[in-house]
């Protein structure tokens, strides 16, 4: 069986991104690498055609952006490229396309007039009807066009494709409501376990416990930050300190006078900081979907201190005995402080069995392969 993967996110260090190369690895892994082929229409990557790849890059100039529009397509899309990838289609063969995001509606819509038994599927990394309606009300007008667009896009999508698949039934609820139909998969956020066997050196010092916060330089996080230290932070610094690490982080170092805040930034690897970290913290507020880092916390069994948008997804797969223990969902100042209380009253696991056995089974690239390969054969009738 042949494969065409289509994604922009390939190359992001965003959750999308962790989530296009998950899906994009079991593919390979199911049918064979060498039978696996990969459209990039990411707007980064300089434009390039290879055995299997193909990037097409930025659009060229703002006349070609507008013709797109016209076209009735976003800024990642016009006919001829969707014309494109319909002939490779044709030429190798290709018997299941997994479109990794939903709204790329004309170019679901036209693989499936003008491709015979080909297998489209359409994978929902969040509901765009949700997610756009809250992002276009700032947005410049360039963009305020594209999301409209990529409205009905989305909508194109959903009844032309094979299968809808989105992350949880929280999303399902939303495709339900927007465009009156059901998912036909869950496939939820999935991360490898690239856990070091032999752990490293610890990367803390000091002798207080430490609160790890991973992230990228997005605004939600860094405002998420910036709340938790101002609101809750001083309540509890006497026993903790707090280290922040991801990509960009290391440009809001400044922003904090304090001692107790560690801003790393960017490391080469997060292991270490999650292997001898005590507990991770995730107080987010905007954003969509369900959060990378979440899923990386439970694989390292971590203590682990959100609010209902970075356990969005989790929460209710999260077991009872383990909520308000292990896990807790704090969203104000106060639940903050109360989970601490909570914490200090024992000594604090740095690695609890239960978090990875639900890690193992729901968020693995085990858990990515075995839902994948019942997708691939239940939309194409093949026997993997």
């Amino acid at each position: 069986m042949r494969v065409l993967f289509i994604s922009k996110s390939i190359h992001d260090v965003s959750g999308a991104g962790v989530g296009s190369r998950m899906h994009l690895n079991v593919l390979k892994k199911l049918v064979g690498e060498e039978n696996v082929y990969v459209v990039d229409v990411g707007v980064s990557e300089t434009a390039c055609r290879e055995e299997k790849y193909i990037a097409y890059g930025k659009y060229h100039g703002i006349l070609d952006r507008l013709n797109r529009c016209l076209e009735g397509n976003t800024y990642l899309f016009s006919n001829k490229i969707i014309g494109d990838i319909c002939q490779l289609i044709k030429n190798e063969s290709i018997s299941f396309v997994f479109v990794d995001d939903s709204y790329y509606g004309n170019l679901v819509k036209t693989i499936k007039e003008k491709c015979d038994a080909v297998a489209v599927v359409t994978f929902f990394h969040d509901v765009k009807a949700e997610l756009f309606r809250i992002w276009i009300k700032n947005a410049p007008w360039y963009d305020k066009i594209d999301f409209r667009i990529g409205l009905t896009q989305e909508k194109i999508s959903t009844t032309h494709t094979d299968a809808n698949i989105v992350l949880n039934q929280n999303e399902n609820k939303l495709l339900k409501r927007y465009y009156n139909v059901d998912a036909d998969f869950n496939f939820p956020v999935c991360v490898s376990k690239n856990h070091t066997q032999q752990m490293g050196l610890n990367p803390y010092c000091g002798n207080k416990k430490h609160i790890l916060f991973v992230g990228t330089y997005y605004l939600p996080n860094i405002q998420g930050l910036h709340w938790f230290c101002d609101t809750v932070f001083d309540s509890v610094k006497e026993n903790y300190d707090i280290w922040v690490v991801g990509k960009g982080l290391e440009k809001v170092r400044d922003e904090f006078n304090d001692n107790d805040i560690h801003v790393i930034g960017f490391v080469d690897s997060l292991s270490e900081y999650y292997n001898y970290a005590d507990m991770v913290i995730a107080p987010l507020t905007d954003g969509g979907g369900m959060k990378i880092k979440t899923a990386e916390a439970i694989s390292y069994g971590k203590m682990f201190l959100g609010s209902s948008e970075s356990l969005y997804g989790y929460w209710e797969e999260i077991p009872d005995d383990l909520k308000d223990k292990v896990v807790f969902k704090c969203d104000t100042a106060e639940e903050y402080l109360k989970a601490f209380n909570k914490i200090d009253r024992k000594p604090i696991c740095k690695k609890n069995e239960e978090l990875i056995t639900l890690y193992d089974r729901l968020y693995s690239e085990n858990a990515a392969y075995n839902i994948m390969k019942e997708i691939v054969e239940k939309t194409t009738g093949a026997k993997l």
